[in-house]
């Protein structure tokens, strides 16, 4: 397989590029302006985290929705639905004057936008096959990243002059403008092998499924407690200027442009727990630096290294399934998996602006988030994988 194999797809890959880098420009444009939002809205720690959470009850509750209409609509549809859906709240939230509004509108924004990664995954699924899908869908989230990193970039620098209100709603404008460019470029195409959801083949029994659902749920609870508190933190605790913090956090953007698709080329190599337990590892040591006092170019490096790792897990937490359980019920197990790892991004974030409340310092949320990054270590150990090498493959 070669990158021009994938690429004879170009209309499929640029679509959902560009749907990815709408997804998460939209969902992280309020954390690079959060300073500002704080201070205007009178916000306490704990409310601020409850915005991010406020998104991630939206997206749990909007997944097997979502999904169902992808199976039985597609995913061009859902994905341009979607993208327009979250693109419109944005622009409610760069309308909020209270704290209930705002909690409404980073709700709608969640429920909205949750329709655009599973129908994305389904989609590679069905123009692409099985040696191709893992690079396919590697290209994707890149776009993820660059929507990342022109969040961070673009909507502090602009909100300066114009204020975050306004920053938001042109946004949400340029998210809609995607939006109607997503319907055009992308194709649906018929998968007999797509079943949708079943529940009956989910092994609810197995103890590698709930390990499993119980590391999403550490992954990306983890990985949105770092988009949402991670430029509050370089700005109020390291006294990083709006430029300092933008490139700070553009080299986290920056990282996981190129270790989303490596995580899955390696793991492939090395084996998918192996990467998992030490990139976990990785990541509680780092965010443990953060708890003590970081200083000059150390705090960048800390910041490429948790870019760098969060983002070089998600592949291999997702094709480790159906190394564990086979390809047949994977997909079902894959969405239940993400309504794990969605609860945990709605809990994470919320309780380290709740512990910042209550000691009136970040320490001890950064010594949680990297207790639990151990916890991950131990429960990928304890996963029954299929070690590489044995037959010749997994």
């Amino acid at each position: 397989m070669t990158g021009d194999s994938v690429f004879r797809h170009r209309r499929i890959i640029v679509g959902g590029f560009l749907a990815l880098a709408t997804l998460n420009l939209m969902n992280s444009a309020y954390s690079n302006v959060l300073e500002t939002i704080k201070a205007e809205m009178g916000l306490s720690y704990t409310q601020s985290g409850a915005l991010m959470s406020a998104y991630f009850v939206g997206y749990m509750l909007g997944q097997i929705p979502w999904g169902m209409l992808a199976d039985s609509r597609g995913s061009r549809p859902t994905i341009t639905l979607s993208v327009l859906g979250i693109s419109a709240s944005t622009m409610l939230f760069g309308l909020s004057h209270t704290v209930a509004f705002a909690m409404a509108s980073r709700f709608l924004s969640g429920l909205l936008g949750a329709g655009i990664f599973v129908p994305s995954v389904r989609l590679v699924s069905a123009w692409f096959n099985s040696e191709e899908r893992g690079t396919a869908l590697g290209v994707l989230n890149i776009g993820g990243s660059v929507g990342l990193v022109a969040a961070s970039w673009a909507v502090p620098l602009i909100s300066m002059d114009a204020g975050w209100r306004l920053t938001i709603r042109s946004a949400g404008v340029i998210g809609v403008a995607a939006g109607v460019a997503v319907w055009f470029l992308l194709r649906d195409r018929d998968d007999p092998n797509n079943r949708g959801l079943n529940l009956s083949s989910l092994p609810f029994r197995d103890r590698d499924f709930w390990l499993l659902a119980l590391t999403q749920f550490i992954r990306l609870g983890s990985y949105y407690t770092l988009i949402a508190w991670l430029p509050l933190v370089l700005k109020e605790e390291y006294g990083l200027s709006v430029v300092a913090t933008s490139g700070a956090f553009s080299l986290f953007n920056l990282a996981g442009m190129l270790s989303n698709p490596l995580g899955g080329v390696v793991s492939d190599r090395v084996g998918k727990r192996s990467v998992l337990m030490a990139s976990f590892a990785f990541l509680g040591l780092d965010v443990l630096l953060f708890a003590g006092r970081l200083t000059g170019l150390w705090v960048y490096f800390a910041v490429l290294v948790l870019g760098w790792f969060i983002n070089f897990v998600r592949s291999p937490s997702f094709t480790i399934i159906s190394d564990v359980f086979g390809t047949e019920a994977a997909g079902s197990i894959s969405g239940v998996h993400n309504t794990f790892a969605s609860l945990g991004a709605l809990v994470l974030p919320y309780t380290l602006g709740f512990i910042r409340d209550y000691t009136l310092s970040y320490r001890l949320g950064w010594l949680s988030v990297s207790l639990f990054m151990f916890i991950g270590v131990g429960l990928f150990s304890l996963v029954r994988a299929p070690e590489r090498g044995a037959s010749g493959n997994y």
